[in-house]
């Protein structure tokens, strides 16, 4: 099977040799059509739409807005550190409040500030109006608490939108207004998931822009400091820019949106792309001087590459259609259109690559390649040799070194908890982390879950006093601001609500009928048979929504509503909860499962169990030592680590593919592990130390980012490239050297 792929293989390249400027030509018009398709792209910054449309949670959610009114809220926070009960800030503010309720794409009557719960007086307030504003505050048990701090130095301001997409411009237009009535300035907050998750959709665009150009830019010139011929390192470039063209065109093309997910497709891409391209540009360096000819350079590098390069391809492609078995729309999308550009890759390397070359001239070639092809890297070189001659002269010293890591890498590796929270993939200090970290300070907090109650008997004693109860359990949650809900409507404890289910629809009538009723409205239907429970948290961490939902099974268990209630969860912050967790634990799922069939993969290319093993062990050291890693610095095992995870199962095996692949074929021709070892740490070691050098240096600039995904992408590539490269040329020829020696043992 593997003489008829590799006749394939060399078949394609055969084609790039013979018709090269066919395929050029013929890839220029693949370029053109995908790259047009690009100008159709549609951009979705709605993490909501991880889940898809029909997804029971977003359905409840779609639910409970039409029955509630409940919007997704724009929270403005006003900080005076003096105080705010004085009649300058409270006039600008009632003014402020009065014109944001004119603002286009929001709704005027649910916009909740303290003069929904005071009456302010038209014209210029007095002391007397501020006394009667705080006296009112402090009355209201249910919303004061929402409007005014604890503390008395902020004031608060709910914003609800129409759509979740008008964040953007009813934030403008705030911010206009904050000027307009003198109260913009360093104490004055705009917080809300919505503006969070808008503001990341924005910003990971300008990352885009900067940082992925920075990064090729910086694997450019790294590429060029290697292989000192400009036109080469062109090659490797258009090969990787093609494969990005290629897909994203074929994405957008397909009517695809450009998701959270799918805009980092080149970052991903670029790296995956480059790597087979410096494999062969490596090989064909060191070559050509010798044999000045270009096809039979071609030939010679082609006929000891094209089977490693297919299968470092296949199991890339393989590890990101796993992702296709993630329950996340989004993330099938991301992972199929990344095996797509892996293939992309390969073809352009086999076909394109050998085309581009043979269009060289034959003497340009011979003169800036001429020489001996190790002069440019005799630091690389005499570094590898030292580096071979301490793993094969003294072979335990990386075994040994590596257990011992291993062994204090697992606590950690078993310590990493699952987590995850959409502000916190903003850096600390940013503007939008720091307003949110105010606003949970002074108010009830910025995130909120409902649970939704829905049964015949509602009005009933029993269930209103479970109710309060609830409310005061979950309450003593740390993280937990507010609950309110009808019952509030109805009673301030267990002990003063009414004996009879009359008695409380009485009361809820009478609050209905008062000017609070559109608030009791967001809080239990006319009808009285559906209720909405909100919950507000100063923590949107998965954890503490999981904490919400764990004690509030435990009460329910000890202490259930009546018969025929059915409870259950909506709102923002538990969507995320279950998106988050569908996929992190879906990719988890995907990533046992495919690190099997790179296994199996490995035994198909190597015809043996053992040389299997050998191959995936610097993948799972790889893996052993990231995740070690995250464990012990309490970072949390995220969407952009759970993403980056199908990024090892490409990445860290490749090293270890081509490093027995080429062990292998040097053995056959020299039938002395000694000797085949040594040729090893010449060209073979060469080109897997540019490799990792030119991927690992070309992500710094990511560890700038301002947003916390790109700047784990860029950590976790190097991190992946130094460690898998160490383990491909320390650890491997340690244990094949000891192999060797046991077996000269057993057979003396």
């Amino acid at each position: 099977m593997l003489n008829k792929l590799n006749s394939a293989q060399m078949a394609i390249v055969e084609l790039g040799i013979a018709r090269p400027k066919l395929v050029l030509f013929a890839a220029l018009i693949a370029t053109v059509v995908l790259g047009a398709a690009i100008l159709r792209v549609e951009v979705d910054t709605d993490p909501e739409n991880m889940l898809s449309s029909s997804n029971s949670v977003r359905v409840l959610n779609r639910s409970i807005a039409e029955e509630f009114g409940t919007k997704n809220m724009l929270v403005l926070g006003i900080v005076e550190e003096s105080g705010v009960l004085n009649v300058d800030t409270l006039g600008k503010a009632a003014r402020l409040v009065s014109d944001i309720k004119g603002i286009e794409n929001i709704e005027p009557e649910g916009v909740l500030s303290f003069a929904s719960v005071s009456g302010v007086p038209a014209g210029d307030l007095d002391e007397d109006d501020v006394k009667s504003i705080a006296d009112a505050l402090a009355a209201d048990s249910i919303l004061g608490s929402r409007v005014i701090s604890e503390d008395g130095t902020g004031l608060a301001i709910y914003i609800p939108l129409r759509e979740k997409g008008d964040v953007n411009g009813v934030t403008s237009e705030v911010e206009r207004l904050l000027g307009v009535h003198g109260l913009a300035g360093d104490g004055n907050y705009l917080a809300g998931l919505p503006l969070a998750e808008e503001k990341f959709g924005r910003d990971r665009f300008i990352q885009m822009g900067l940082l992925a150009p920075l990064a090729g830019l910086l694997i450019f010139l790294l590429m060029y400091y290697f292989f000192r011929k400009l036109i080469l390192v062109v090659a490797a470039m258009l090969v990787a820019m093609l494969s990005v063209v290629w897909t994203m065109g074929l994405l957008t093309g397909t009517g695809f949106t450009l998701h959270i997910m799918s805009s980092m497709i080149p970052v991903f891409l670029m790296p995956i792309a480059v790597l087979d391209s410096i494999h062969i540009l490596s090989e064909f360096f060191e070559r050509y001087p010798s044999s000045k000819d270009r096809q039979t350079t071609l030939r010679t590098v082609y006929g000891e590459l094209a089977t490693p390069i297919t299968f470092t391809s296949l199991t890339t492609a393989v590890a990101f259609s796993s992702l296709a078995l993630a329950p996340i729309p989004p993330v099938q999308v991301f992972g199929l259109f990344i095996a797509f550009g892996v293939f992309a890759a390969w073809l352009l390397t086999m076909l394109f690559l050998p085309a581009f070359i043979m269009l060289l001239g034959e003497e340009g070639l011979q003169k800036s390649l001429k020489g001996d092809s190790e002069s440019g890297s005799k630091v690389l070189t005499g570094g590898l040799r030292r580096l071979g001659g301490l793993a094969v002269g003294k072979p335990l010293i990386f075994p040994v070194l590596f257990i011992v890591l291993g062994a204090v890498a697992i606590p950690g590796m078993l310590s990493v908890s699952v987590n995850d929270n959409p502000v916190k993939w903003f850096k600390s200090g940013s503007d939008i982390r720091v307003a949110t970290e105010e606003f949970n300070r002074l108010f009830p907090g910025v995130y909120n879950a409902s649970l939704v109650l829905e049964g015949e008997s509602l009005t009933d004693p029993d269930t209103v006093t479970q109710l309060l109860a609830l409310k005061q359990h979950l309450s003593e949650i740390s993280f937990v601001g507010q609950v309110t809900s009808y019952a509030d409507l109805v009673a301030g404890d267990e002990d003063a609500v009414p004996g009879t289910d009359n008695e409380i629809r009485d009361s809820l009538d009478a609050v209905f009928d008062s000017p609070q009723g559109i608030y009791a409205g967001g809080l239990i239907t006319a009808d009285y048979q559906r209720a909405n429970v909100q919950v507000s948290m100063k923590s949107g961490d998965n954890k503490s929504m999981q904490e919400v939902l764990d004690e509030t099974d435990a009460f329910l268990a000890a202490r259930p509503f009546p018969a025929g209630t059915t409870v259950d969860w909506a709102g923002e912050t538990y969507l995320n909860l279950v998106w988050q967790d569908k996929m992190v634990n879906g990719m988890l799922k995907a990533f046992i499962s495919t690190f099997i069939v790179v296994f199996i993969l490995m035994v198909v290319l190597f015809r043996s169990l053992r040389w299997a093993f050998l191959a995936i062990l610097p993948l799972s050291a790889t893996i052993l030592f990231v995740y070690g890693v995250i464990g012990f610095s309490g970072k949390d095992y995220d969407m952009p680590i759970a993403v980056l995870s199908t990024l090892v199962l490409g990445i860290a095996i490749d090293f270890a593919i081509h490093f027995i692949q080429r062990y292998r074929q040097l053995m056959e021709e020299h039938a002395s592990v000694g000797m085949a070892l040594g040729r090893i740490y010449e060209e073979p070691a060469r080109a897997i130390t540019r490799n990792a050098l030119i991927i690992a240096l070309g992500f710094v600039p990511m560890f700038f980012a301002s947003l916390t995904p790109y700047t784990i992408v860029g950590i976790f590539m190097a991190s992946i490239m130094v460690l898998s490269w160490l383990v491909s040329l320390a650890l491997l020829p340690s244990i094949i050297t000891l192999f060797q020696r046991g077996a000269r043992k057993a057979e003396a």
